[in-house]
């Protein structure tokens, strides 16, 4: 060690570096004995450094590090909750407050909960405060799913992970870099003390698949065995794929063919995540994706508040607002997150009432539930119809293909049986003899299967008036347009964008657009029923 820091006093000199004594620390380790740590002092530069004692801790970039030192950076994680806490005071926007949360606070532990052992009590305490906050940023009650904080802006949730899980996950991955280094020097020496603690468990030799199935926490079998041996990183990899297991199905495999370690997640769905040593620099961000599906597969079980969200979560184009609040209001943003997660107060919504008249209010032949408002009660049957037709404006205004526009009319020179269909949207070129048939539907995201449905119903409408059509030689095109009432993007309607030759660039905005109009219209569909006050 000394011939390494003359050689660093060297190099310092070369260049007119100076290094600070008080700043610097060493620590001397001795392999067995009770006297685990040496007083050796070791100077730089002339100046005595401070020699570290056991229980004594250097602090680099917040983690403490030393022999049987508590690794949990307490004043960081508090630093962290309170400048949240000055956040939610502050007069920001809440989706400002959701972007300066997950861009410049959190990640502040990111290091931390890499480099070091972190306790899970102050982590727990940590995610209960951001869960509170988030919750009210996104004016939510405390009794909604908290899984909307963890999901990704682009499916609709605050983009915030627990700290809890994410240490679960760097342990993990801390442990899969080490194995999996490019240095043959590194990846060895980790095997080897792999190796070794896996023998002590195992109170043999241990072969390559005892590796993964140390790792990955097994405890029957030969690892059944009671342990005495002290925490390692290994211990630590360990403890943390038992508890993801459960959620994430992970698991760590040897692949006998190339003779390295992976890690492997199993999703709900039947899809399966594998991290292999040639792509260790994505196994962050992929046990992250395997976190988000876990956490989105659980809130979308859920019968009420997951129903909406199955629908919004697959595309981000019903989601712009999260981050950037794009053509919102706040009274919009106030809204949307309790209507998705149905929990506004509503006569047959109420979860703290049990008794009561839990029929509409307005028209009082049905239990007042949101589809019903915002969908069906016969006294809000203009707004809604409002709403409808604020989608079709917008796609009249941008289709670029050349024809008669004819909205909301009879198609002529039709039989009988069909004259009285008044499609949304009819687009007819008689010089190409080509037809564009469009109708718009905005139903409410109860499942997948419910805009499903809508489209088998569209289609049957007006499949015969299209095979009329064609009899006469038209190229027809019949196509249903579908935007869910609390913003789901149906995939489909990208071939409705393509086919009325609307420009790439405006049908960016104009499904942004979109989305916020139906929203909005949504809204005050809901706030008139309960208030009786005109919106519009």
């Amino acid at each position: 060690m000394r011939l390494l820091l003359g050689s660093a006093e060297d190099a310092a000199a070369a260049v007119g570096l100076r290094f600070n004594p008080s700043k610097s620390a060493t620590l001397h380790l001795k392999g067995a004995g009770t006297a685990r740590v040496r007083d050796t002092r070791f100077s730089i530069q002339g100046s005595e450094m401070r020699s570290m004692r056991e229980g004594e801790a250097y602090e680099h970039l917040g983690v403490p590090t030393g022999f049987e030192v508590r690794q949990t950076p307490d004043l960081s994680i508090d630093g962290l909750v309170g400048d949240l806490r000055k956040l939610d005071q502050s007069l920001l926007a809440p989706w400002q407050k959701l972007e300066i949360a997950a861009t410049f606070i959190l990640p502040r532990l990111d290091f931390c909960l890499q480099g070091s052992h972190v306790e899970k009590g102050p982590l727990s305490k940590a995610d209960k405060v951001v869960m509170r906050l988030v919750k009210g940023w996104m004016h939510l009650p405390q009794r909604a799913s908290p899984e909307v904080v963890f999901l990704p802006p682009n499916m609709g949730g605050g983009g915030l992970l627990p700290f809890a899980d994410m240490a679960d996950l760097y342990t993990i991955a801390h442990a899969f870099k080490f194995l999996s280094s490019r240095d043959a020097a590194v990846s060895g020496l980790a095997l080897a003390s792999l190796e070794c603690v896996a023998a002590k468990r195992l109170g043999r030799a241990a072969a390559e698949q005892d590796l993964a199935d140390y790792l990955s926490g097994v405890v029957d079998g030969d690892f059944a065995r009671p342990s005495a041996d002290t925490a390692s990183l290994w211990s630590h990899a360990r403890n943390a794929a038992r508890r993801a297991s459960a959620a994430l199905g992970l698991r760590w495999v040897w692949c006998a063919e190339r003779r390295e370690l992976g890690v492997e997640c199993r999703r709900p769905s039947g899809n399966t995540i594998t991290v292999t040593p040639q792509a260790r620099s994505q196994v962050v961000r992929r046990l992250r994706s395997a976190l988000v599906a876990h956490y989105r597969e659980r809130l979308l079980t859920k019968k009420d508040q997951g129903k909406v969200y199955e629908v919004t979560s697959r595309s981000r184009v019903g989601n712009h607002f999260m981050r950037s609040g794009s053509f919102t209001r706040f009274a919009e943003w106030r809204f949307i997150h309790r209507a998705r997660l149905d929990v506004l107060p509503l006569n047959a919504t109420k979860r703290w009432q049990t008794g009561g008249d839990k029929r509409c209010r307005k028209c009082g032949a049905h239990l007042e539930t949101l589809p019903h408002v915002i969908q069906h009660c016969r006294s809000n049957c203009v707004a809604i119809t409002k709403r409808h037709d604020g989608v079709l404006d917008r796609l009249v205004k941008a289709l670029k293909i050349p024809g008669t526009v004819s909205v909301n009319r009879t198609v002529d020179g039709v039989d009988l049986e069909w004259v009285q269909l008044r499609p949304d949207l009819v687009v007819r070129d008689e010089a190409r003899k080509k037809i564009v048939i469009v109708d718009v539907a905005v139903p409410f995201e109860n499942r997948s299967v419910a805009l499903e449905e809508v489209r088998s119903q569209k289609l049957a409408k007006y499949q015969g008036l299209a095979a009329c059509l064609e009899r006469q030689g038209y190229d027809v095109k019949l196509m249903p347009f579908l935007f869910g009432a609390l913003g789901g993007w149906d995939a489909g309607n990208e071939r409705v964008i393509r086919l009325l030759g609307i420009n790439r660039r405006y049908a960016v905005m104009m499904r942004r657009l979109m989305i916020s109009d139906t929203i909005r219209w949504s809204r005050k569909v809901y706030i008139e029923h309960v208030s009786g006050a005109r919106q519009y």
